[in-house]
């Protein structure tokens, strides 16, 4: 399941040192869940306050498995 599309940040958690979990919601896939690589960082700390408007590429093997993402503003 590979899509890109404008999404909002519903929530964002840190996983791991260096990652976060983050909610997406879109307008054709509902609300996902997805791994941001590199989330914990400065420059992409801003864009994961809910409520940020952002451009995901969501990437995961099944719909049912949690995904991964690259997120833009």
């Amino acid at each position: 399941m590979d899509f890109t599309e404008d999404a909002f940040v519903l929530a964002a958690r840190s996983h791991g040192d260096t990652g976060v979990i983050v909610e997406l919601l879109t307008e054709t896939h509902g609300r996902r869940a997805a791994y941001v690589a590199g989330g914990a960082s400065r420059k992409m700390k801003p864009f994961l306050q809910p409520g940020a408007r952002v451009v995901a590429e969501y990437r995961a093997r099944t719909s049912e498995q949690l995904g991964s993402a690259r997120l833009e503003p």
